[in-house]
């Protein structure tokens, strides 16, 4: 990234980077390093890891808030010499949240204009919801507070004589969309929350959204004439091999990944895999991976129910594990979170309801995509949204009159209605009761998996796609 900013720097064009937000949290890495590293190293994006960077602007995303101790994010924004923008998250101090983030550090902005080669632009940032706490409070949910948040710093923003109106947001596409057609006054959005390149077109707004771990670069080229509209066009830029690393920065990087090794430990192996077990994003949120087999098959055997589940977004790890050896680094990756494992009855009706929420919003890659075990579903999309077309459990067709156990993972029953999934909205009735789980010495999802493959035959995992999911 330090290397494109100097080449696009280079002809004298002005450049803003933006950052769409969880850039602190989660990855094993902030983990155990509690976020400095990504500080440190973005510090020095703009080829001093000393001064303050004035073209740089990120905001918040739900996972910098994941931490109950405050200091996490309050002090690393501190440390950041680049500019926060936060429109709708507020502080909450003695049971009031009456103060915003910017109101206690100086890093972070409500909303800000900034010019850009002599040009005001204007640039506000949402965040989308982010769980309860007792030092924030995130207006989302509520959307008239989550528009009324917004409408307040477009019409500073104006006031001050902002020429463009840039978006920072961290929430879903469709969130995107509904924000440029409700406020026509934006021009761009620059997104994150989806975790992969998406683009779209609302109205006169431009959007895309960024890949996770900066996979590839969104770069729009703006043009503001005196008189009109401002014309702009976006393209991808890949971070691949074809773009070199810059000296100084990947030193830093170096230093913090040989700091993380000696906090992990020994990177010893565990077992073995005859086949890729895929655990990218675009894998495990969209389609069957042999990774979300296996782990769906550690829960049902584990649980001893009919059908299993995890959603691909508690799947952390990001990457591939290549045939060959697993170690215990990769199983540090599947398993940022800890979860227990849980078992429950369900209908056939409320499974089906399920899988239809799980492939809803496949075409976007969202987290909610569920990996399965002692089932086979087919689904189409319609007018971009997933729908399930036939379902079998085991080798016979679903009925939706009969009762079926289910073993996912504690974070699906507890707040899987933030994913969409109502039948576990604690203030529905019908939500099913846990049932007593089996005798087993573990219920931590990570434990178990660790003890399964200790018990197969050389260690070895064998499990592959099977057509368990069919578009």
């Amino acid at each position: 990234m330090r290397t494109l900013r100097k080449q696009l720097e280079a002809d004298g064009t002005p450049l803003l980077v933006l950052h769409a937000g969880d850039l602190l949290f989660p990855s094993v890495m902030s983990k155990y390093l509690n976020g400095e590293p990504m500080i440190r190293v973005l510090n020095m994006l703009d080829g001093d890891g000393a001064k303050i960077d004035n073209a740089m602007y990120v905001t918040l995303g739900n996972h910098e808030l994941e931490r109950s101790d405050p200091m996490y994010v309050l002090g690393r924004v501190a440390e950041s010499d680049f500019h926060w923008v936060s429109s709708n998250v507020r502080y909450c101090r003695g049971g009031k949240c009456t103060q915003t983030f910017a109101s206690r550090l100086t890093p972070m902005n409500n909303e800000v204009v900034v010019r850009v080669g002599g040009v005001p632009v204007g640039i506000f940032g949402v965040t989308t919801d982010s769980g309860q706490s007792d030092y924030f409070r995130v207006d989302f949910r509520d959307q008239e507070a989550r528009f009324a948040d917004v409408r307040a710093a477009i019409d500073h923003l104006q006031r001050k004589g902002a020429k463009l109106i840039i978006g920072l947001t961290h929430e879903d596409l469709g969130d995107d969309v509904e924000l440029a057609k409700k406020f026509p006054e934006i021009s761009l959005i620059a997104g994150g929350h989806d975790h992969q390149y998406l683009e779209r077109t609302a109205g006169k707004t431009k959007i895309a959204k960024g890949d996770a771990d900066a996979v590839s670069v969104v770069v729009w080229d703006v043009a503001i004439p005196d008189e009109g509209e401002a014309k702009i066009t976006t393209r991808r830029v890949m971070l691949d091999s074809a773009i070199e690393k810059d000296p100084a920065v990947d030193a830093e990087v170096q230093k913090w990944l040989k700091a993380l090794d000696e906090k992990l430990g020994p990177n010893v192996e565990i077992g073995t895999t005859k086949n890729l077990l895929e655990g990218v994003e675009t894998a495990v949120r969209q389609r069957e991976s042999a990774l979300g087999n296996f782990l769906a098959d550690v829960i049902r055997s584990w649980m001893e129910t009919d059908v299993a589940f995890v959603n691909g977004g508690g799947i952390r790890i990001n990457d591939n594990i290549p045939a060959g050896p697993v170690r215990t680094h990769d199983i540090e990756g599947i398993f940022y979170y800890s979860n227990p494992l849980v078992r429950f009855a369900v209908t056939g009706q409320q499974l089906l309801d399920i899988l239809n929420n799980s492939v809803s919003l496949v075409e976007a890659g969202d987290g909610r995509f569920l990996q399965v075990s002692g089932l086979k579903l087919t689904y189409k999309v319609v007018d971009g949204k997933g729908v399930v077309t036939s379902v079998t459990v085991g080798d016979k067709p679903l009925d939706l009159a009969a009762t079926y156990t289910v073993g996912t993972i504690s974070f699906e029953y507890e707040r899987g209605a933030e994913d969409g999934y109502t039948l576990f909205d604690p203030a529905n009735p019908a939500k099913p009761k846990l049932l007593p789980p089996p005798d087993r010495p573990t219920l931590d999802f990570r434990k178990a998996t660790e003890a399964t493959i200790a018990a197969l035959p050389n260690h070895t995992i064998t499990t592959s796609i099977e057509g368990r999911i069919t578009r």
